[in-house]
């Protein structure tokens, strides 16, 4: 990748997602420090998991409204701080409860930050590189997820927790610079309201896409939410062993969004999508088999991840031409609802994979991953456009 200033800007759009995917992450890896530091039992320090998610659903669709006035690195900077502020109260706060506020605040900023962000990439992408440069903005959250969260988990534990957050800090506040230092100033935004997110959801071809992001983003996750206990009572490896798995899942994912970036420049996001939502019907259902030897399920699960993360950058690619077609004058509003339809997805998947783990087992878990994400692949087989 040669360094000129789109390049830049998209790399700076990475690093600033990169922060986002730690905070999002690492709270799983420090809980019993968390509940330890404040002598709360582990179900409670997981409200601070909770509450992020929940300002993550709230904060796309609705912190676009107040924000949309602004200029896109206007919006990115008001963002970025805003969520170094919220993880540097909790590297210094001794309450809970003002750290548990805390969270609620960076998991708004995360949830719009990945509206401004999307748009943001896409304007200062180079022709033809759209999906590319989203797929680097990506990167930065899939990174996170290989590398951040057991770098950050050495730290709280070597350090203590609240070290991890400064750290988050100090990382979001070179984010923050590298935006006002590099990021263009004329990338105007269109204004949204509540009556635009209303009419955002009564267009069909829109609706289509939202359903497409629900299928395919929360497909993986009837398993992948519980892919622990697969990978010890049916493919009988070692606790020890399944850090290296899911290491090897996320270094799969991080490609698989790259790839993915690059076959939507290529083909389309429509064709990406239906190439990628059949590979993961197939590899997602190949897991009920693959699972009882422990060779195969690594490779199954490998291509799991590459697949999985593959189909972001062509839902966010699909997302922004549907709203610049349906919603040229409140692109926003559209935009933020997709994102919003990511965390739908995840929540509804990893409900649904609680469900048949309690009730049928987790050796069918795969199965029904895949049938999630038949839904999103007949839409797309289905309609020669829809966009």
């Amino acid at each position: 990748m040669k360094f000129d200033s789109s390049n830049k800007a998209i790399l700076a759009l990475a690093l600033s997602s990169f922060c986002m995917g730690v905070t999002e992450f690492i709270v799983a890896g420090i809980l019993p420090d968390i509940a330890n530091y404040f002598n709360i039992t582990q179900p409670k320090a997981g409200w601070l998991v909770t509450l992020y998610a929940l300002g993550v659903v709230i904060g796309a669709p609705l912190l676009t409204i107040p924000l949309s006035s602004m200029n896109q690195k206007n919006q990115l900077l008001i963002n970025l701080g805003i969520f170094a502020v919220a993880n540097l109260i909790i590297a210094i706060s001794d309450s809970f409860y003002v750290s548990l506020f805390a969270r609620l605040i960076a998991g708004l900023m995360h949830g719009v930050f990945f509206v401004i962000a999307t748009i943001t990439a896409v304007k200062v992408a180079k022709e033809g590189k759209q999906s590319q440069a989203i797929a680097v903005m990506v990167s930065g959250l899939t990174i996170a997820l290989v590398t951040g969260v057991p770098l950050g988990t050495s730290v709280g534990q070597a350090f203590g927790f609240k070290a991890v957050f400064l750290l988050i800090f100090i990382l979001t506040s070179i984010a923050f610079m590298a935006v006002l230092m590099i990021m263009p100033h004329h990338l105007q935004s269109s204004k949204t309201s509540i009556k635009n997110l209303y009419l955002a959801l009564k267009v069909p071809p829109l609706i289509k896409c939202y359903v497409i992001t629900i299928c395919t983003c929360g497909a993986g996750f009837v398993l992948y939410t519980y892919i622990a206990d697969l990978l010890l009572n049916v493919s009988g490896f070692e606790k020890k062993a399944i850090s290296i798995v899911l290491l090897l899942y996320g270094i799969c994912a991080v490609i698989g969004n790259l790839a993915g970036g690059k076959l939507t420049d290529l083909k389309g996001s429509i064709m990406a999508l239906r190439i990628i939502l059949f590979g993961q019907v197939i590899v997602y259902s190949l897991v009920s088999l693959s699972a009882y030897s422990q060779t195969l399920a690594i490779i199954n699960l490998c291509l799991m991840g590459f697949f999985a993360f593959a189909g972001i950058s062509p839902l966010k690619t699909l997302a922004m031409i549907s709203a610049e077609k349906y919603t040229p004058n409140f692109i926003n509003s559209s935009v933020s609802l997709n994102e919003g339809a990511f965390n739908v997805g995840i929540a509804l998947a990893s409900f649904i994979g609680g469900i048949i783990f309690a009730h049928l087992g987790i050796i069918l878990n795969p199965l029904f991953a895949g049938l999630f994400a038949l839904p999103a692949l007949l839409i797309t087989l289905k309609s020669s456009r829809i966009i």
